[in-house]
């Protein structure tokens, strides 16, 4: 890889580090009206004070961030008390955008200095990258692995992309959750990408068309074994298998396993570095027991020891004699995205999939990619780009290790070819659609080159629910990252938010991983005289990782056999705390709690799960009790606590189904006597 490649790659590697991570060196306590900075100004008197540093002979060694405005004296009163950005007044942390549309200029204006020289530029360009990510405080290996690996795709990017990107083109999509957009025209605007095509709804009696469905499930697949186009087949009974047809479908949700081949117990686990608990460079020994990377996993930034994968396997194994089907949403590979290779990625998905195949013997398990299954990590290429940065090696590898689950028609083939996306009819009579949603990842590089490249992959959805409708078909949807979250980009969660207020009666259930807590997401009609009736709910999985300060867990739904919509969902997990105070001993996983009875709810009906968010906006303390779920119980978070915004926050999360949409939060949040009265007990 050339050095240019390895500049090009610091634009997205080195923001993502510093967006993320970087120390609040810029916003101190507020000292009267807010200090406006103009950033372009401030831009070009930055570019000559770090120039020099960039070009010294010397490599710096210093591991602290180097707040950029101690460089500026004209502006250390300024940006060390309260200031607004001209252009930028939605910024909710002004000094992280800043920090991350300072150092995108920086970079983009010695690039285009760097490639219109004739001599000297390949060296140039070396000691540019090494040193702009060295100055912000990351470690020499970190910096090597995160320019040796995306340079390629950055490369691209630059080179194709019409009109060459602007400092806050990149902000605004890494940094979406901190709103970093121009008051003008930005990413967010609904005009600022293409929208798919929605189906006009039909006129329905839902008498019939409920009538004709629960006839047509109640009668079953008269086919005997045949597998049809697009549908599984059928098991030979056996313990995972051997129900009678109108017995509750009992289906384990398991997602974001993200095991670390390299994991090594009682290394030092506080390494200041992305992801911990295996050998890096430089790592001093572990300070006392404490210091030490737990047996069985560790609340710091770790991944999951092989031990502890085979365990999650176990445990359920034994502990649940009968599981109709196996939700898998995804992130198998660990968490050092510096240091991934195609080889290494295949492997650790082969070791877990072959476990799966052991341990789950005839049961259907339907499987989806993380954002963490690619190389390098987070990034799915559109189609239209060359072929050596596509993603087609990863499609290619899940079509030959997902045979042994999915009938690999030519549907499905396809759709896998082309996206990592299929849809399949389970045996049961429910269809399941898997998306391979990890395009909308605001991590995802390839958002700079194109903000709505995977549309193709929605209008296949709309259309293939389009088809599950006319032929009076129940759905579910798996996708690895959440819509509903901010780490998913405005651009995909817009159009599938349409696809979900169109398509809700038939799809009873979605299903995500990523976020690594115990979670559910509702989604509201847009505009209706009833807004604050959901029409959909998204469940998230957890993570049996516990990356990070959390304890691994899984869930088990029961799922009426009929209409597949959730009767019940239990949450399985252990303290992590005790499990490694016994290493000797395998973890002791227990029930922590099941839906109905912990909330109190009649069923899990959209209506019931309505009523909870009301309860949640009227009481605090029931508030509470879910934010203390929703964190698995975990020691170091329980310790943390929420209280007040941060409660507030978690309601919001739960009912914000597009990003900075807060009209059903505020809405909750109005006064509502019915519901007050409730709450009192009057």
């Amino acid at each position: 890889m050339t050095t240019t490649v390895q500049l090009l790659a610091l634009v997205a590697g080195v923001l993502a580090l510093a967006g993320a991570n970087a120390q609040d060196t810029t916003n101190g306590s507020p000292r009267g009206a807010p200090y406006r900075i103009d950033l372009a100004q401030y831009n070009q008197a930055l570019l000559p004070r770090i120039r020099p540093l960039i070009e010294a002979p010397a490599d710096p060694r210093e591991e602290e961030i180097v707040p950029f405005f101690e460089l500026l004296p004209e502006y250390r009163d300024r940006l060390s008390g309260n200031f607004l950005i001209d252009g930028f007044t939605r910024a909710r942390d002004a000094g992280r955008c800043l920090l991350c549309m300072s150092t995108s200029y920086l970079f983009l204006s010695l690039y285009n200095e760097t490639v219109s020289l004739t001599d000297g530029r390949t060296e140039r360009l070396r000691a540019i990258a090494g040193r702009l990510c060295r100055l912000l405080g990351f470690k020499a290996y970190l910096c090597d692995g995160v320019i040796g690996l995306n340079g390629d795709i950055i490369q691209y990017v630059l080179e194709n992309r019409q009109p060459f990107p602007e400092p806050a083109d990149i902000c605004q999509v890494y940094l979406q959750e901190l709103d970093c957009l121009g008051d003008g025209r930005n990413v967010s605007a609904p005009d600022a990408y293409r929208t798919i095509a929605i189906a006009s709804a039909p006129v329905r009696d839902q008498d019939t068309v409920e009538g004709s469905f629960v006839a047509r499930a109640a009668a079953g697949d008269k086919k005997s074994g045949a597998v049809t186009e697009g549908q599984c087949p059928r098991r030979k009974g056996g313990k995972h298998g051997d129900r009678g047809s109108r017995d509750p479908l009992t289906i384990v949700h398991l997602t974001d396993i993200h095991y670390d081949p390299e994991y090594v117990i009682g290394v030092n686990a506080d390494c200041r570095a992305e992801a911990c608990c295996r050998v890096l460079p430089d790592l001093p020994p572990a300070n006392g027991t404490s210091g030490g990377a737990g047996y069985w996993g560790d609340y710091r930034d770790c991944d999951t020891p092989w031990h502890a994968v085979v365990d999650v396997m176990e445990h359920i194994r034994t502990q649940h004699e009968h599981i109709d089907a196996i939700y898998f949403t995804g992130d198998i590979v660990h968490h050092f995205t510096w240091n991934t290779t195609i080889e290494t990625n295949e492997q650790a998905m082969r070791q877990v999939f072959d476990l799966m195949k052991r341990t789950f013997p005839g049961v259907p398990i339907y499987p989806i990619l993380g954002n963490h299954e690619s190389h390098p990590a987070n990034l799915y290429a559109p189609h239209t780009v060359t072929g050596a940065l596509r993603t087609n090696y990863l499609y290619d590898f899940i079509i030959k290790q997902w045979a042994d689950w999915l009938p690999m028609t030519g549907r499905i083939r396809e759709t896998l070819s082309e996206g990592g996306y299929y849809t399949v009819r389970t045996p049961y009579g429910l269809r399941i659609i898997g998306l391979n949603n990890n395009p909308c990842f605001v991590h995802n590089f390839w958002l700079f080159y194109s903000l709505d490249y995977f549309l193709p992959q929605l209008q296949w959805l709309h259309d293939t629910l389009l088809e599950a409708e006319h032929a009076n078909e129940r759905v579910h949807i798996l996708a690895h990252v959440p819509s509903y979250d901010d780490s998913c980009f405005v651009g995909w969660t817009r159009e599938y938010r349409k696809i979900v207020e169109r398509f809700a009666h038939i799809i009873t259930a979605q299903f995500n991983g990523h976020s690594h807590v115990d979670e559910f997401n509702l989604y509201y009609p847009r505009a209706t005289v009833d807004p604050l009736r959901p029409i959909s709910v998204a469940w998230n999985g957890g993570s049996t990782t516990t990356f990070t300060k959390l304890n691994p867990n899984y869930k088990v739904f029961l799922f009426d056999p009929v209409s597949f919509e959730p009767i019940e969902q239990d949450t399985w997990m252990y303290n992590l705390t005790a499990a490694n105070e016994s290493p000797d001993r395998r973890p002791e996983w227990f029930r922590a709690y099941s839906f109905k009875e912990y909330y109190q709810l009649p069923d899990l009906s959209l209506d019931s799960l309505g009523w909870l968010m009301q309860r949640f906006a009227q009481s605090e303390e029931q508030l509470a009790s879910y934010w203390r779920a929703k964190q698995k119980w975990a020691d170091p978070l329980l310790q943390e606590g929420c209280t007040g915004t941060c409660l507030r926050e978690a309601l919001c999360a739960i009912v914000r189904t597009e990003h900075d949409d807060n009209r059903i939060c505020e809405a909750l949040y109005q006064p509502q006597p019915e519901v007050q009265s409730v709450v009192n007990g009057a």
